[in-house]
Formats: C-alpha cells, sequence, structure tokens
C-alpha cells in the first residue's frame, strides 16, 4: 500500500518534482493533505501550521523537495502532539564556521524562551520563531547569511521574552483632612475659618503632604450653575489664604456645587455643614 500511495504522489506532481525521490513527494503530499490537528497543544497545532507553510513553499515556490520534505516530517511530528525540538546545524543542514556562533546562540536563545513558558505563553509567535529558525538554518547551509527566514526569526523573537512588570503607581492616601465652614451665600474667610487655616499650614509643616487638594461645595439653596461658581470661589479663596500662610505644595482646587453635600437636605434647604471647603492632605 505503501509503494501505491508513494506512485500516487509522483504522479500528482509530475515533472515539478522529477529530482525528488518518492519518499520526499509522499511526505510533502501527506503534510499537505493533512488537517488542522485537533489533538495536542496550542503550541503543537500552531508548530504544525508553520512547518506545513514551510514545506509547502519549499516544494512548490522553491522546487527544493528534499528541504520541503524535512519541514514536512517535523510538520507530521508535531500534528502528532509532539513538541518538535528547533534545529541543529548538522542535524539535517550544516552551517558554515563563519557562522556557526551567531546561528548558536540563537538557537540557544530560543530554548531559552521554551524555559521561561514562551510556548505556552504566545504559542503562535514561540512556533513562528521556530520554524523561522530551521528555515534559517537551511538558508545559512546554502550560503544565504541574511535570509528573509533570519529577518523572521529576529523580528518575532521579542514576542517570546517575558515583559517586564511594572508596578502600578502608589494611589495617593488621605492622611489628613480639614474643614472650613463659609457664611451662607460668601465665599470670604471668616476669623473661624482663618484659624483652621493656620491649622493646616502648621500640619503641613510636620505631615509634609505629597499633595494637597480643596474641594468647594454650598447648601441646595438656589440653582445648580449658580452653586457650582460659588463652591469654585470658596475653594479659590481657601487656597489663595493658604498660599498666604506659606502652603508651599500646590493646592489642586475641585469644586462640587450641591452635588456631595455633608448634611443630605431637600432641595432650597439653608445648611451651614453644607456651606464647606474640605482639605485634604495625601501622601
Amino acid at each position: 500500500m505503501k509503494l501505491l500511495h508513494i506512485a500516487a504522489a509522483v504522479g500528482l506532481v509530475g515533472l515539478t518534482a522529477a529530482c525528488a525521490t518518492p519518499w520526499e513527494v509522499s511526505d510533502v503530499n501527506d503534510i499537505l493533505a493533512t488537517p488542522a490537528p485537533t489533538a495536542g497543544s496550542a503550541f503543537t497545532k500552531a508548530l504544525f501550521s508553520e512547518y506545513q507553510a514551510a514545506a509547502k513553499y519549499e516544494a512548490q515556490v522553491e522546487y527544493e523537495w528534499d528541504d520541503a520534505a524535512i519541514f514536512a516530517r517535523k510538520g507530521l511530528r508535531a500534528a502528532a502532539g509532539e513538541a518538535v525540538e528547533p534545529e541543529q546545524s548538522g542535524q539535517n543542514w550544516v552551517v558554515p564556521a563563519a557562522r556557526a556562533k551567531e546561528v548558536a546562540d540563537a538557537r540557544a536563545r530560543l530554548v531559552g524562551y521554551w524555559g521561561n513558558g514562551a510556548r505556552e505563553r504566545v504559542p503562535a509567535a514561540a512556533a513562528k520563531a521556530q520554524v523561522s529558525f530551521d528555515c534559517w538554518v537551511e538558508e545559512e547551509a546554502e550560503g544565504d547569511s541574511n535570509s528573509d527566514c533570519r529577518a523572521t526569526f529576529l523580528k518575532t523573537e521579542p514576542e517570546l521574552q517575558v515583559k517586564p512588570v511594572v508596578a502600578a503607581p502608589p494611589v495617593p492616601k488621605i492622611v489628613k483632612t480639614f474643614i472650613v465652614y463659609f457664611d451662607f451665600n460668601k465665599a470670604s474667610i471668616t476669623p473661624a475659618a482663618q484659624k483652621t487655616l493656620k491649622e493646616v499650614a502648621a500640619a503641613q509643616g510636620e505631615i509634609k503632604p505629597s499633595s494637597i487638594y480643596v474641594s468647594g461645595h454650598t447648601d441646595t439653596v438656589g440653582k445648580s450653575a449658580y452653586n457650582d461658581k460659588l463652591s469654585l470661589n470658596r475653594a479659590k479663596a481657601v487656597a489663595s489664604a493658604l498660599a498666604k500662610l506659606g502652603v508651599s505644595t500646590t493646592v489642586d482646587q475641585k469644586a462640587f456645587g450641591k452635588t456631595k453635600l455633608a448634611v443630605p437636605t431637600k432641595d432650597n434647604t439653608k445648611e451651614a455643614k453644607n456651606r464647606r471647603v474640605e482639605i485634604y492632605f495625601e501622601k
């Protein structure tokens, strides 16, 4: 049956494979006829596809059936779920001595990526890198030291590297809060508020916060647009007063109008505790 299969394969390819052995033609036709495997790992499935494409290219474009058969055999092993190892010089092709070190170093890096989990983490890129490396070895053996396969390997290689984990910047925490209150419909600093602001200035020297922000608020009397402006004016008044007291850290000003009430009330309700500016130290 094997001989009949080979004969059929030879008849299929015709003159284009005239320099190929029946065994090589049979192996290439086998992988071209093999559907995508359903068994194996994501890496071996991707490896099969890459070797299948390489075998097809070598046979149908380059007409190098001996090379195509090598890729085909590796691909058929991958289809069976085997994690085929990358090519080594002398295994199927011999790399010239002058080029041996670069190729050997590249293979060592490739195997190192397997050790860091690249085949599991990025299976498609890992398969592409391996087959382009094998193709690079083949091209080196043919005297091409700057092949497309080499370029593909070097381009794909960074995808196999473990990306350094960049730690998220620490989220500032509020370490101290002060509150100053305002008269109804006013944004001027009262004597009581000035006393609190002096406490803020003293505390800043002790705590040394990384940032300070103030948020202005109003009660629910009046329209939203008016209260938005009033709350901003209150925040600006506090920031200006703090600057005069030597608070050097940049003060971020926020204004919330009547949207964030300290004491929930109905609309158009006077409430002294809602007419305020909150001062936050963050660190």
